[in-house]
């Protein structure tokens, strides 16, 4: 089965490249595809991302650029609204961030959209891009478990890029989809099969 394509969402700040925010699919066949194992076990991680980038770079990683929003569901990015089984007229925090190494080099560029009600200390954590999301929550003590939804390729300065999808829970329920696409030349993005590029809007 093919992964679902879905438009694109355009960050701010210059960035050249869009960033899709896609629906459930298949990750395993797509994650196997991926030639390096690092980027496989990247991917393939339910974990925190930071840790891992901070070990392939060998450096800090913080937060470079952030900026977020607050819009109704139904002009969220196309697909976020169904995984976080938000209402239409439900309001919803679209954040748009990217981390870059101690030396300035970006590492991956992200997207978040998250049910502001469901937490006010995960809300919090969402609106401050003085450090990465993954440690603000477990330093608010609002620990919260990440399901995979999808990974697979967008592009990156018109080079193929590696991407996932995941789903962050508060509780029983869906808080926060989170899209990381990577730099292609800190996380290599060559597959040992054919994988689509995502589609552009």
């Amino acid at each position: 089965m093919p992964p679902l394509t879905l438009p694109s969402v355009r960050l701010p700040g210059g960035l050249p490249d869009g960033l899709a925010v896609r629906g459930p699919g298949k990750t395993g066949e797509e994650l196997g595809r991926f030639a390096h194992t690092t980027t496989r076990l990247l991917l393939g991680s339910d974990g925190l991302t930071t840790p891992l980038l901070e070990a392939w770079v060998g450096s800090a990683v913080s937060v470079r650029r952030m900026s977020h929003r607050l819009v109704p569901a139904c002009d969220a990015p196309e697909g976020t609204a169904a995984l976080l089984e938000a209402a239409v007229d439900e309001i919803l925090l679209e954040r748009h961030s990217v981390l870059a190494s101690a030396s300035g080099v970006e590492l991956s560029r992200n997207v978040v959209v998250a049910r502001p009600g469901l937490s006010a200390a995960a809300e919090r954590c969402l609106t401050d891009g003085s450090a990465t999301i993954g440690r603000m929550l477990q330093a608010a003590g609002t620990g919260h478990k990440r399901t995979i939804v999808e990974v697979g390729l967008d592009t990156w300065g018109g080079e193929p890029a590696a991407y996932k999808t995941y789903l962050l829970w508060h509780g029983e329920q869906p808080l926060a989809t989170i899209t990381e696409l990577f730099n292609p030349e800190v996380v290599p993005a060559a597959l040992r099969g054919t994988l689509a590029v995502a589609g552009r809007s």
